[in-house]
């Protein structure tokens, strides 16, 4: 039996091969396999070598020697990745020759793998439920990948709402901040230049890197801890925050009062709280479009009043600032401007500890 899919990317060849190289090295990691690329490369699962390097052609072609059952090791065939030249682009295609020995052809059990196990996934990942999953993801809930990761450190449609937030802040050089979602860390790095010391993070890998990157210089002045990690379990100490923020992640996040907790947990007494929120009326809009917007909660003032007196902030109020004049200072297109005027841009929600 012979397995061959193949796609048409619009890179050329050495693009598509850095590209393919990376997204796979990372896919397979999150299935419990390990790619280790190059000349001598090899694809481990649990201690089993599944997979070894016979060919590393870059631009060209990658070839392995494939062994699909660790109980028949004797069972070898030949898996290529071929990348080749097409109109606008390089056409990859993945092969393996052979494959299926260990299921045999009785009773149907190759058509039964084929449509179970790469036909049906397919067809699935290609229908509008789990690709707008896949998108909203990948650009919005958990970005990652080259777009993702150029996006999120210099994010220009969110740095109004960044102002807005450290207005009312008004971090000082003994405030201890905490950032939950902190995405490439472009927030940090404007808060910091208060002098203020701070902590955050964030779900996705790629932005835990970015916001190193970006935050280079005070991590190694020891004014910065980044990790990975989930906002329903922070990793830190009760009482030792004396603010916190979330800027644009809230509509994501699946427990909404468990998040909220967390966070007034870890304040301290007179410890102070701002989160920003984007309005329903940016719905379909460039600032929330679909995919994304139809995974996105949008929630109504009243909404999060209620869940940060149940999470336990004596005071809460919301506050809708004039956007505008921030989008204009940070440079958004003048095209782009109507998104920020009146209550359209979102609101803050602003709480504290008494």
């Amino acid at each position: 039996m012979s397995v061959r899919i193949s796609v048409d990317l619009r890179l050329d060849q050495s693009a598509a091969f850095e590209a393919l190289v990376e997204e796979l090295t990372t896919a397979l990691s999150r299935l419990g396999m390990e790619f280790q690329p190059g000349a001598d490369g090899r694809v481990m699962e649990g201690g089993f070598e599944v997979g070894r390097v016979v060919r590393w052609q870059p631009s060209e072609a990658i070839i392995l020697e494939w062994h699909a059952a660790d109980w028949e090791p004797v069972d070898v065939t030949s898996l290529e990745l071929h990348f080749e030249p097409v109109e606008d682009g390089t056409r990859v295609v993945l092969e393996n020759r052979g494959w299926g020995n260990p299921l045999g052809d009785e009773r149907n059990e190759l058509a039964g793998w084929f449509a179970s196990e790469v036909a049906a996934p397919l067809l699935s990942a290609m229908g509008p439920r789990r690709l707008g999953d896949w998108i909203t993801d990948r650009r919005a809930r958990c970005p990652s990948g080259p777009q993702g990761r150029a996006t999120y450190r210099d994010p220009l449609y969110h740095r109004p709402n960044f102002q807005a937030i450290l207005a009312v802040l008004k971090l000082r050089p003994d405030d201890y901040l905490l950032e939950v979602g902190c995405g490439g860390g472009a927030f940090l790095h404007d808060a910091l230049e208060s002098g203020c010391k701070a902590a955050a993070i964030d779900h996705s890998s790629d932005m835990v890197k970015v916001a190193h990157e970006v935050n280079h210089e005070a991590i190694q002045q020891n004014r910065l801890e980044i990790c990975e990690g989930d906002a329903g379990s922070l990793p830190y100490l009760d009482g030792i925050f004396t603010c916190a923020v979330m800027t644009g992640v809230f509509g994501f996040i699946s427990n909404p009062l468990q998040a909220l907790s967390e966070i007034r947990r870890v304040l301290a007494p007179g410890g102070r709280f701002v989160l920003f929120t984007g309005s329903k009326e940016l719905r379909g809009t460039p600032a929330a479009p679909e995919p994304i917007a139809s995974r996105l909660y949008f929630y109504e003032p009243d909404e999060l009043e209620e869940l940060a007196r149940k999470a336990g902030f004596g005071k809460v109020h919301l506050e809708w600032p004039d956007f505008e004049p921030l989008a204009r200072a940070a440079g958004i297109p003048e095209e782009h401007l109507e998104l920020f005027k009146g209550r359209g841009g979102g609101h803050l929600l602003v709480a504290s500890l008494v």
